[in-house]
């Protein structure tokens, strides 16, 4: 039951209890994500709370049990728990009660490329929220090449933030002052992860020269190193042949990146990676030419995510 309890991080726990009146008043007064019943829960009410009756489950196991909570910490899971009138009961019969998600990749009030995402940290928190991710991951997209300065930005966007979050760092440039803020950013900012894009051309591409000086710093700090993996070059000619070929439209994008230029870039990242001697995370992979590179590099050894 120990490591059951380690993993029931509940999603609306996290609202009440991470998150405090102010926030949860924000979803109240727009009307999303919290019932009548609910808003209003004050900071100031008990700090012990018990869901009664609902299905608790995760990835191992499933039981109608209680979830007794104090000062934000599951403290007990099992049927029919006993406590004082002190406490702030919430009856969860014919509901499930589950973990709540983590979303490691996320961007959010994004600018790229004279656009911006449509989602900013409060809007886009709400709908993650609705749907039970309780914490997300963003990627801070630094200031003219300054990591300091995106952190400082990216610090702003999250001030409107309802949930927890954390963030990654994207590297789209390199000199001596990269390669001290990546220091800055995992001894005293707590980010430990770092994006390299081999793609977008002409935006946030990085060369291989780049990449190779970055894994390294990446080793050097014992910080994650992480590749969006296709092969920018490529994916740049691709895309001048839809234009050519009058293919302007959705359509065009998938055309224009075809699965052999994620192979190769993953593959070539890995290897890059492996020269290096540094574990390797590559994210939202999208075809089998991919996974099977990761596959095979996870086979012979290496770690890669």
């Amino acid at each position: 039951m120990a490591h059951f309890l380690t993993y029931l991080l509940l999603s609306f726990l996290i609202i009440y209890d991470s998150l405090g009146l102010s926030q949860s008043n924000q979803f109240c007064d727009a009307g999303v994500g919290y019932p009548e019943s609910t808003c209003g829960f004050s900071s100031s009410s008990s700090s012990k709370l018990l869901i009664k009756g609902g299905t608790v489950l995760n990835a191992h196991q499933q039981e109608v049990a209680d979830v007794y909570v104090e000062d934000g910490i599951i403290v007990a899971v099992k049927p029919n728990i006993k406590v004082d009138e002190d406490v702030t009961l919430l009856d969860a019969t014919g509901k499930y009660v589950m973990p709540g998600g983590i979303d490691p990749h996320t961007h959010l009030a994004m600018e790229f490329m004279g656009t911006e995402t449509i989602d900013d940290f409060f809007s886009g928190q709400a709908a993650a929220l609705a749907g039970g991710t309780t914490m997300h991951i963003d990627f801070v997209i630094p200031v003219n090449g300054s990591l300091v300065a995106g952190f400082e930005a990216y610090k702003k966007k999250a001030k409107k933030s309802c949930m927890n979050y954390g963030f990654h760092m994207a590297i789209t440039k390199w000199d001596e002052s990269v390669s001290r803020e990546m220091e800055i950013m995992v001894k005293e900012k707590g980010i430990n992860s770092f994006k390299f894009f081999m793609a977008y051309k002409g935006s946030l591409m990085i060369s291989d020269e780049l990449l190779l000086q970055g894994l390294e710093r990446c080793k050097s700090l014992g910080a994650l190193a992480m590749v969006h993996a296709e092969n920018g070059d490529a994916v740049f000619e691709g895309q001048k042949r839809m234009i050519d070929l009058g293919i302007s439209g959705p359509e065009g994008h998938a055309l224009s990146r075809p699965p052999v230029l994620e192979g190769e870039a993953t593959a070539r990242a890995i290897r890059l990676a492996k020269f290096v001697n540094t574990p390797l995370y590559v994210v939202h992979v999208m075809s089998i030419d991919a996974m099977e590179e990761i596959a095979r590099a996870r086979k012979s050894g290496f770690e890669v995510i």
